[in-house]
C-alpha cells in the first residue's frame, strides 16, 4: 500500500488570489472540503475553500496567496494520506490496489504484471504488460475470476485468442 493516493491534478491558476484549478481523480464529489490536509509534491497544504468550476473544482489553498505561487503548482498532483482513504465495497478496489498485480489464466498460466487501468465508459480495461508482449483484459466479473490482494494475484477466464499489442 502506497503511503499517499492521488486525489487531484492542479491544471491552472484561476484569477489573482491564489486559486487553482484540480481535475479530481476520485469519484467522491465530496473528497475536497474546507480544512483538508494535501501533499503537492514535498509540499503540505491545507484546502482553504472550495467551489466548482467548470472542468473540476477550484481550490483556494492556504499559502499560495497569489497568481504566482498558484502557477508554481500546476501539474503537479495533489494527495491524501492512504489511511485517509475509504474503505470500498467488497469486490471493488482502487487502481492503485490493482497496478502491480501479477495476472494468470485460471490454469495457472501466467499472463503478466497489471502495469495499468484504462477508463472506458462500459468498463474498465486492464493492461497487463508480460513475455508476449501487452494483453488487454475486460474488467467484467465474467472474466476476472479472483482478485488476492495479500497474494497479489488475479486470476482471469478468458481465451487464448486474446488480444496482445
Amino acid at each position: 500500500m502506497p503511503d499517499t493516493v492521488r486525489v487531484g491534478l492542479v491544471r491552472r491558476a484561476v484569477g489573482l488570489r491564489g486559486e487553482v484549478e484540480v481535475e479530481p481523480l476520485t469519484d467522491s464529489p465530496g473528497r475536497f472540503h474546507a480544512g483538508l490536509s494535501l501533499r503537492a509534491g514535498d509540499t503540505g497544504v491545507e484546502v482553504e475553500s472550495v467551489r466548482r468550476g467548470t472542468k473540476g473544482v477550484i481550490l483556494k489553498l492556504a499559502g499560495v496567496a497569489d497568481r504566482d505561487r498558484a502557477d508554481a503548482l500546476r501539474g503537479r498532483y495533489l494527495e491524501v494520506d492512504a489511511a485517509e482513504v475509504p474503505a470500498l465495497p467488497e469486490g471493488s478496489y482502487y487502481h492503485w490496489q490493482l497496478v502491480g498485480l501479477q495476472v494468470q489464466r485460471v490454469d495457472g498460466t501466467a499472463i503478466g504484471e497489471l502495469v495499468d487501468v484504462v477508463d472506458y465508459p462500459a468498463n474498465d480495461v486492464y493492461v497487463v504488460r508480460g513475455d508476449a508482449g501487452e494483453t488487454l483484459v475486460p474488467a467484467l466479473a465474467s472474466v476476472v475470476v479472483a482478485i488476492d490482494l495479500d497474494a497479489g494475484t488475479m486470476t482471469v477466464d478468458m481465451p487464448d485468442e486474446v488480444e496482445v499489442r
